[in-house]
């Protein structure tokens, strides 16, 4: 049998090498902050079993639950630097944290804009939603999915609740997430803000730093935030949701079954999340009603939930110019304001 040409053997090494490549798994490393029995926790756990069933020996999915990986304010950075074709960061920070990619993003963080989840939902499934994800693809990210944590509500630490503004804010400090309508809003009420991470919240609660802070339910429950508060005041001011993300690159460069197949199971998980969401929310507002020790509940008026409405209207009319006003319109007219 006669030799193989020199060349033969370059052409059948980088044929191995490829096959190896191919049969490479595709590594997704999903970090969040929150503990794993949050909804957030709970939804990208069961992405990966899902992932990791549906794909096994194609993608796998390895979830990092409480900071264990990124904080929320680098993963975003770290998650365009550190990704490849075969190794992407995935994260689901709060929308507040994108405010530096997209301005549109910042109507999620406008006091008073959904009345209710419902109202959430049908922003996110609307054509709109197009519109104020479009600068982020732009910086390198793929918006996968939002998911839901709930409506927010306040608590503080003092001997009365937070009912009437600006009195009751006046002279205490609120932790608030790195966001601008964050600080406008508190300030609009009365109070002092104080950003701060979410891993310092309850130290901060705790030694007295900051007086209070704002959160849904089942952050506040799972962190124990209502062992360190006198109150909670059920306000329902804002949303507090997250926004599913991995880079361009990894995504563009995925077969397109693979790709389809992990569309659907972002899908399946999102609507989960809804679910565990919702039943959450209940479960530890009366975990905490439950608990002794624990912060007390009460509920605002019509009349003081009026107060706070209209103590707020300043903070949208202030970011209304970076958000878009005919976007603003659109979305008022698509809630039916």
């Amino acid at each position: 049998m006669r030799n193989k040409p020199w060349w033969f053997a370059i052409v059948f090494l980088a044929a191995a090498m490829a096959t190896v490549a191919d049969a490479e798994e595709y590594v997704i490393r999903f970090s969040h902050v929150v503990a794993p029995n949050t909804p957030k926790g709970r939804a990208a756990e069961l992405f990966a079993q899902q992932v990791n069933e549906r794909l096994a020996g194609k993608v796998r999915v390895e979830v990092y639950p409480d900071s264990e990986l990124y904080e929320d304010d680098t993963v975003l950075t770290t998650l365009l630097l550190n990704s490849s074709e075969r190794l992407a960061i995935m994260a689901a920070p709060s929308l507040s944290k994108f405010l530096q990619f997209s301005d549109q993003l910042q109507v999620f963080d406008l006091p008073f804009l959904f009345r209710n989840m419902d109202e959430v939902h049908e922003l996110v499934e609307s054509p709109l939603i197009g519109e104020m994800t479009a600068p982020l693809e732009e910086k390198g990210f793929k918006a996968l999915a939002f998911w839901d944590n709930g409506m927010k509500v306040f608590s503080v630490r003092g001997e009365k609740p937070l009912r009437n503004v600006p009195e009751d804010f006046q002279g205490k400090r609120f932790r608030i997430q790195n966001s601008a309508v964050h600080a406008a809003m508190i300030e609009a009420l009365g109070g002092i803000p104080e950003r701060m991470p979410f891993r310092a919240v309850y130290m901060g609660l705790d030694k007295g730093i900051v007086d209070g802070e704002e959160n849904a339910w089942s952050n506040i429950y799972s962190q124990q935030f209502h062992m360190v508060q006198d109150w909670i005041t059920v306000s329902n001011h804002a949303y507090l949701g997250y926004l599913v993300v991995v880079s361009n690159r990894f995504w563009d460069g995925l077969p397109a079954d693979i790709r389809s197949e992990l569309e659907t199971i972002m899908k399946e998980a999102t609507q989960a999340n809804r679910v565990f969401a919702a039943e959450k929310a209940e479960q530890d507002r009366q975990k905490i009603v439950d608990k002794a020790g624990a912060a007390k509940i009460v509920e605002l008026t019509p009349e003081q939930r009026t107060q706070w409405q209209q103590a707020t209207q300043s903070a949208e009319q202030q970011f209304a110019e970076a958000i878009g006003p005919e976007l603003l319109q659109k979305i008022h007219a698509l809630l039916g304001h």
